[in-house]
């Protein structure tokens, strides 16, 4: 065990959760009902510039490694003609427009931008952005952790956005979503105008049959100033401030009005539908949410009923059973990843672990095993997991292992793998698998290196 006279404090975390009281409050008085502005609700831990700047220079340089599949956009605003509203073009190629290291701070990146660009606004607009911040990823999480405890965890998936650029107007114009949106200002006067439903239903543009709109993504096309004009005059206008929170329900139409220089903000979006496979899938219940006491933590997790039984629903055939393996691996990742749809960053900086290094996992973010059918046992953490051939014996030492682990106490490398390999058969399970197993947690940020006695 670790001597108990050595307990090291680690640096906090950057949370963003508010209490119960706060969330029923809001659901009360808010939740899919009106627009509000939270404000000042964090001292300290809120995203900042630098984060933002950071996030979209790591999408750059998986950008420039190949890596093609980032969901991100940037806007070029041109100038109106008379009686006009201006309009924007998208840049395709984007590698001399990403940040580089050069640039250093978000001012760095601003002040290089405007000059290739010879002063015109732009707007860099960024999917995902918790997978490219693991602090962004753990405010998230912490933040939702409580608004789920009071509506549920939605089954379609939390995506932040982020929005950073002197554009006068959002790029793509009035606009409504099919999500909930919590709009986090990080720098800037952030003003949005806003609508609800009703008001702007009649548009001659709207399809008028077809799925409820209300539900939906939809544009308004303006069709010159006047038209504009008019429809500003029908709106609301929230203004937040940096540390402040925008709430508008999935039903607002809105769109960002113009702001002084450089305005960045995340949006984190959800709603509560069933994932849109479903859809094309054969008839059977799926849940659009589960309660906030069926995501992973309690020592001993299991996939809940109404997942279980609707991935089930397929037959006992051995391509039906690889199918469903691969189904429940898939869910197990969203839940361990806090129901969001990107997975955070890897650690690619980690040390691999040694039988002397001390490690230790943190209990809010519990490690998962799961037995599987055919004889393997899943484990799965922040969002990743490894898929292991493993017989009972395995998956029960297996079981104990990450619940060492998940005690959050720190534990040797050597203690954990006598205690694995003890009596097992050395041809069962290799101790090469499970050192790359540790180290895979470790680069998953599921584990970290710690001295003796540093807890959790």
């Amino acid at each position: 065990m670790a001597p108990s006279n050595s307990v090291l404090d680690l640096p906090p975390e950057p949370s963003l959760a508010l209490p119960r009281s706060f969330w029923k409050t809001f659901v009360k008085e808010y939740w899919n009902r009106q627009p509000t502005v939270l404000r000042g609700l964090f001292p300290a831990h809120f995203p900042t510039p630098q984060d933002a700047f950071e996030a979209v220079l790591a999408c750059g340089e998986r950008y420039r490694k190949g890596d093609f599949k980032q969901q991100i956009r940037i806007y070029i605003e041109h100038e109106p003609e008379p009686g006009q509203v201006p309009d924007y073009s998208s840049i395709f190629s984007l590698s001399r427009y990403l940040p580089v290291p050069e640039d250093r701070t978000l001012d760095g990146y601003t002040a290089r931008m405007t000059h290739q660009l010879k002063g015109r606004r732009f707007g860099v607009l960024l999917n995902n952005l918790q997978t490219y911040h693991w602090n962004h990823w753990l405010q998230v999480k912490s933040f939702l952790g409580g608004f789920f405890q009071a509506v549920g965890v939605p089954m379609s998936g939390v995506d932040s956005t982020l929005f950073m650029g002197n554009y006068l107007y959002t790029p793509f114009g009035v606009h409504k979503d099919d999500l909930h949106i919590f709009n986090f200002v990080i720098q800037g006067q952030k003003v949005m105008s806003l609508w609800p439903f009703e008001k702007l239903a009649h548009r001659e543009e709207l399809p008028k049959d077809g799925p409820n709109l209300i539900d939906h993504n939809a544009l308004i096309h303006l069709r010159d100033k006047a038209d504009e004009e008019q429809l500003l005059s029908q709106a609301e206008f929230l203004e937040a401030s940096p540390g402040d929170i925008l709430f508008w329900p999935a039903s607002y139409w809105h769109r960002a009005e113009p702001g002084k220089g450089m305005v960045v903000s995340a949006s984190v979006g959800f709603n509560f539908r069933p994932p849109e496979f479903v859809e094309m899938a054969p008839e059977h219940e799926w849940p659009d949410r589960l309660r906030h006491t069926e995501m992973p933590g309690a020592p001993k997790w299991k996939v809940p009923n109404a997942l279980k039984s609707s991935i089930g629903k397929r037959g006992k055939r051995e391509n039906v059973m690889a199918a469903d393996r691969e189904s429940t691996a898939a869910w197990v990742r969203f839940l361990t990843n806090g129901a969001m749809e990107g997975v955070p960053p890897e650690d690619r900086s980690a040390k691999p672990v040694t039988g002397q290094d001390w490690v230790r996992a943190h209990p809010s973010r519990p490690i998962v095993t799961m037995p599987l059918t055919g004889g393997q046992v899943l484990v799965a953490a922040n969002g990743r997991s490894s898929m292991l051939a493993a017989n009972a014996t395995v998956s029960r030492r297996m079981e104990k292992l990450v619940a060492t682990l998940n005690a959050g106490t720190p534990v040797r490398v050597k203690e954990l793998e006598e205690a694995f390999f003890t009596k097992l058969e050395g041809r069962t399970f290799k101790r090469g698998a499970l050192q790359g197993l540790l180290n895979d947690l470790v680069r998953w940020r599921a584990v970290q290196h710690c001295e003796p006695g540093q807890e959790a």
